[in-house]
């Protein structure tokens, strides 16, 4: 049976309790019933009287199916119409390997373990809005807030000087919500520059990220840039408001 036999004929998403069907059996779901025009059937224009359809209800709730990222790991089975939400939010839902030539897919536990054992690229755990400083030597470097987000720090040494990005590696790419500062500064050269933005995410299955965060003019670069810091920082997207408590004054004799 083809899937789409399972799928509203109105908004082509897939059928969920409560269902109706008109006169002659047509399906219809509960959220384009209301939009039909004297309630005339959407596929035989016969007007008729929708009514609850219990046995497609029970036909749906019983046609279970995996999720797209078994192959990954994920061992969920769910019915037709929660599959698409689930894989919204699937923690198996791949990111993609950065370097180029390399087919590997995978959850992002899995992609840090590759970088390291496959590619060698070094991975920093860090806190939120806590300063880290990097060498400026070029390449990809993995940062990790603990048990949670991953972003990659990537130095690119183009003939203009260092152009340096970050990016959030997230299996579904969302509006961001993190906030990068980074700063570099160089007695030797009186430079000094600054860079706030926010962290754009991606699952690298295009590859890197196209532009750049933070560009350091060759000239201002004191040497090779090996024994240069950059200051990195990631701001806490969700920061926990101190509450202080009130202060009671106590009234005093006499005034």
């Amino acid at each position: 049976m083809g899937m789409d036999a399972l799928d509203c004929p109105v908004c082509f998403h897939p059928l969920r309790p409560p269902i109706y069907q008109c006169s002659v059996g047509h399906f219809i779901c509960s959220s384009c019933r209301p939009k039909l025009v004297r309630n005339n059937c959407h596929l035989c224009s016969a007007e008729t009287t929708f009514k609850r359809c219990l046995g497609m209800e029970r036909l749906m709730e019983s046609v279970m199916i995996p999720c797209s990222n078994a192959k990954y790991g994920c061992a969920e089975k769910l019915t037709y119409y929660q599959k698409e939400e689930h894989e919204k939010a699937c923690p198996s839902a791949p990111c993609f390997c950065p370097a180029s030539g390399c087919s590997f897919a995978g959850p992002t536990d899995a992609l840090l373990e590759h970088s390291a054992s496959q590619h060698k690229w070094p991975c920093t755990t860090i806190k939120y809005s806590e300063d880290v400083k990097f060498t400026l030597e070029p390449g990809l470097h993995f940062l990790r807030i603990k048990d949670r987000e991953i972003f990659l720090l990537n130095v690119a040494l183009e003939p203009f000087g260092h152009a340096i990005s970050v990016v959030c590696i997230q299996p579904k790419a969302t509006n961001s919500k993190f906030k990068c500062r980074m700063s570099y500064g160089s007695f030797l050269t009186d430079y000094y520059q600054i860079s706030v933005y926010k962290i754009r995410s991606s699952s690298l299955s295009d590859g890197l990220p196209k532009g750049y965060n933070l560009i350091l003019p060759k000239d201002e670069i004191a040497d090779d840039g090996k024994g240069n810091l950059l200051t990195f920082s990631i701001d806490d997207p969700n920061p926990k408001v101190k509450v202080h408590e009130p202060i009671c004054l106590k009234p005093v004799r006499g005034v």
